[in-house]
């Protein structure tokens, strides 16, 4: 009598199986660091809009023939009739209200102002930190009135 085996083996269903979900778990893993940049790009992409917002705002109140002088202190600082101010998380300039996104902390906002001669510097610093982020944004810009 002859038998006729066409099935598995176990051997052979096992090493099926742990092939399957070697393949499974490295998918996964690619999938987890997608997400990762995804969100830290998200962040800064952000982080870059708005930030440059602000620089044009600050741009447009201060006075390009030098007639008005920044009173700058820490993280205040009056352009004429307008107050420019940072908080853990808005930036305020007037009476426009910028906020960083949720994640998104400002850290040691810094606002001064150097004159050399006849030239004059607005300089406005601040760290922005998120947990997305591996590692701070430093936003750093100089403008000249």
């Amino acid at each position: 009598m002859k038998l006729n085996n066409k099935a598995f083996t176990v051997v052979e269903l096992i090493a099926s199986f742990a092939l399957t979900m070697v393949i499974t778990v490295l998918l996964f893993e690619i999938l987890l660091q997608v997400k990762t940049i995804y969100q830290t790009q998200t962040i800064k992409s952000a982080i870059m809009e708005k930030t440059g917002i602000i620089s044009k705002n600050i741009r447009r109140i201060l006075p390009s023939d030098g007639s008005v002088t920044p009173s700058c202190s820490g993280s205040k600082c009056t352009i004429g009739g307008n107050t420019v101010s940072v908080s853990s998380n808005q930036v305020t300039i007037g009476k426009q209200k910028f906020n960083m996104p949720k994640t998104v902390s400002i850290k040691n906002p810094s606002l001064t102002t150097t004159c050399q001669a006849e030239n004059c510097y607005l300089t406005f610093k601040m760290t922005l930190q998120s947990e997305n982020m591996e590692d701070d944004y430093v936003y750093n810009t100089v403008y000249y009135y």
